[in-house]
């Protein structure tokens, strides 16, 4: 009888490990998983910021060639007030 119980003992830590082992296999799977999504989506956000980026550049350099007085102007006064903010608070 003491024979039967440690072979049934065995034979259930047998099965323990082989469920821990199914158990590790399936947590490395969704963590590769999670992984890959979250560089995925990562990625999808840095298109879509270069994306935005180009058209910004792109309305930008269209105004100033549209308005290329305006554009110096507006950048002298820029320059000018931020010298100032600067200045004042040295």
């Amino acid at each position: 009888m003491a024979d039967q119980d440690v072979d049934k003992l065995r034979s259930e830590v047998t099965q323990l490990r082989n469920d821990m082992r199914s158990i590790t296999e399936t947590l490395k799977t969704m963590a590769a998983n999670r992984t890959e999504q979250s560089y995925d989506q990562v990625k999808a956000g840095m298109d879509q910021a270069q994306t935005s980026a180009r058209k910004a550049t792109n309305a930008v350099e269209s105004q100033i060639e549209d308005k290329p007085f305006s554009s110096v102007l507006l950048t002298f006064v820029i320059g000018l007030i931020t010298g100032l903010l600067v200045q004042s608070r040295r």
